[in-house]
């Protein structure tokens, strides 16, 4: 298959172009920069050069795809630019057969109460940050049809890599002996490693799999016990310190209260469709997660 992308070297997008790439499919990756397409070709990708912000830009690219998955987010224009990336992804697949992968995020569910929330999960009380993503991911789905499917692909708290929100704390283990994180740490948070989100991405595509895939390891984990693990991991003996949320939003706004969402998640979708995880938990994973981070950023932290 020929799979469009978009994000290609973003987080997630490195390793699903890796995944993409081992199972022998073909990948054309937007790219808006000299320095992001050689980028783009090491990783193995073939470079269309355009801006998410100009769908006429790579709509005709897009629509010559078997699949298009959108994993890109636009800081200069976040809200507008997944609007105009996706009605334009929309427009690329209508007549073409071809599948889409639209990705959102576990956030869009909101706070879960403590109860297990499955793919089927509500999104009437979703985290302030992402509300805008509801319409999103109605939209993704409503225009699907005989000849387009459609996926909603909801990743979890992701790690692996030099991303994630577990980045932070192995820097701050690392630098103050302490891995910080937001709250008191008796949330919880259902996580997923950066190459198992990958898998099933590309498990939806293969499978055109319609409708909404939460994408998590199915093991959440108390925020306390995900520091305690990086700081382990990180050298600092399980040490671990509190940022009160009132701190946390004074320097990054509403998503230190995305942060404090207690959330536990099922993939019954992906598990369904054959996927499972390589990585069953950050808290046994947490040292393997750590050299990853380490080696392409803890020089930088």
């Amino acid at each position: 298959m020929e799979i469009f992308l978009t994000g290609g070297t973003g987080f997630i997008g490195r390793a699903l172009i890796a995944e993409l790439k081992r199972a022998g499919h073909g990948v054309v990756a937007l790219n808006r920069s000299p320095e992001k397409r050689a980028q783009l070709s090491a990783l193995g990708a073939l470079p269309h050069d355009g801006d998410l912000l100009d769908g006429s830009s790579y709509l005709e690219a897009a629509s010559r795809a078997d699949a298009v998955v959108h994993a890109a987010f636009d800081y200069r224009a976040a809200v507008d630019g997944d609007v105009t990336a996706l009605d334009t992804l929309l427009a690329a697949t209508a007549d073409a057969g071809s599948h889409l992968v639209y990705t959102s995020g576990c956030w869009v569910v909101g706070d879960t109460k403590g109860e297990v929330f499955d793919d089927d999960a509500p999104t009437d009380h979703p985290a302030s940050i992402v509300a805008w993503r509801v319409a999103q991911e109605s939209k993704a789905l409503a225009q699907a049809g005989a000849r387009r499917t459609a996926t909603v692909l909801r990743p979890g708290v992701v790690y692996g890599g030099a991303g994630g929100l577990t980045a932070r704390m192995f820097a701050t283990a690392q630098r103050d002996g302490a891995a910080a994180y937001v709250g008191d740490g008796t949330n919880h948070w259902s996580m997923i490693h950066v190459d198992d989100l990958a898998a099933i991405y590309r498990i939806a595509v293969e499978a055109r799999h319609h409708g909404v895939v939460q994408a998590v390891d199915g093991r959440p984990l108390a925020v306390a016990t995900v520091a305690a693990a990086a700081s382990q991991a990180a050298g600092g003996g399980g040490a671990t310190t509190s940022i009160s949320l009132d701190a946390a939003r004074e320097k990054i706004g509403p998503v230190a209260d995305a942060m404090c969402l207690d959330q536990h998640l099922a993939a019954t979708a992906a598990r369904w469709l054959g996927w499972k995880p390589v990585r069953r938990s950050f808290e046994t994973a947490a040292p393997a997660a750590f050299a990853e981070w380490q080696a392409v950023a803890g020089d930088k932290a």
